[in-house]
């Protein structure tokens, strides 16, 4: 059992900690939930089907408890900090704000679409939505991307 937790975190640690910082913010918000979904994976022990279904389990129980965490009365009461967060470029860093500011289910799809490479058909599956509803948050984040991101780095 402790060989397969190992695998686990060695394999998913950074997609697992990267979706809760796109949905949560902060360092030490996306840490909580990091370790709490490793901490659920070795207290249910789950059996899976394959590779892809543990990976869809991980992100899908993820994204469960990163929106409960958005949801909850304590969190509505905090005031985020500045992150002071590290980018290569400047691009990064605007293009980075601008997906910050889109509504959390955007986020969501285009984290799950651009980094993790995951199709409209399986990110439906993950996050139990019909395959209409991610096509219309795809077009929609990608909308306001192109808006606030139109001219701003070709100026400079």
């Amino acid at each position: 059992m402790l060989a397969d937790i190992e695998r686990v975190i060695d394999q998913y640690s950074d997609m697992i900690y990267r979706i809760a910082l796109t949905r949560t913010g902060t360092k030490e918000n996306a840490e909580d939930i990091y370790q709490e979904v490793f901490l659920k994976y070795n207290q249910k022990s789950p059996k899976f089907e394959s590779p892809s279904h543990e990976k869809a389990w991980l992100i899908r129980v993820t994204i469960n408890m990163t929106k409960n965490f958005n949801n909850s009365s304590w969190n509505k009461k905090v005031v985020n900090l500045d992150e002071n967060l590290v980018f290569e470029t400047p691009e990064e860093t605007g293009v980075y704000e601008v997906v910050c500011r889109l509504p959390q289910n955007y986020k969501t799809v285009i984290y799950l679409m651009y980094y993790e490479g995951y199709k409209i058909d399986e990110i439906a599956k993950i996050m139990n939505k019909k395959e209409g509803t991610i096509k219309t948050w795809a077009f929609r984040a990608r909308q306001i991307l192109k808006d606030e991101l139109k001219g701003g780095f070709e100026d400079e």
